[in-house]
């Protein structure tokens, strides 16, 4: 490929182990490395949370087809993470674990009062 930086990174003293070098690729060969990895640390935040939303909220198997659709899909994303980072005091996984163990607690307890109350396992 033309006009294209590679920049390798290692911690100081490990040696050139290739398992612990992280390599970084930029198209935009205008920047110092020092900027490069300052936009691929900024961008982590980005890609990390998008990794969450695929495994943990099913980002990847929601299909909507309209532009209106996807923002407010987007939107109600946003939104649980907002409130689960702020419930769990700053972690989106820790969060979304916390509010799935409330939801099978509630199921659990909605059961047992129906139960209680001499509901049948079909009514249940």
């Amino acid at each position: 490929m033309e006009n294209v930086v590679v920049l390798l990174g290692w911690k100081e003293g490990e040696g050139l182990d290739p398992k612990q070098m992280k390599a970084f690729l930029s198209t935009n060969v205008s920047p110092t490395n020092e900027k490069i990895l300052s936009y691929y640390s900024k961008r982590w935040a980005v890609e990390t949370y998008f990794r969450t939303a695929k495994v943990y909220l099913a980002m990847d198997r929601y299909q909507v087809r309209s532009t209106q659709a996807i923002e407010r899909y987007l939107t109600l994303l946003m939104i649980v993470s907002v409130c689960c980072i702020y419930d769990s005091r700053g972690s989106l996984t820790d969060g979304l674990l916390h509010y799935r163990s409330l939801k099978k607690q509630c199921m659990i307890e909605y059961i047992y009062y129906l139960a209680q109350s001499g509901a049948t396992l079909a009514q249940i």
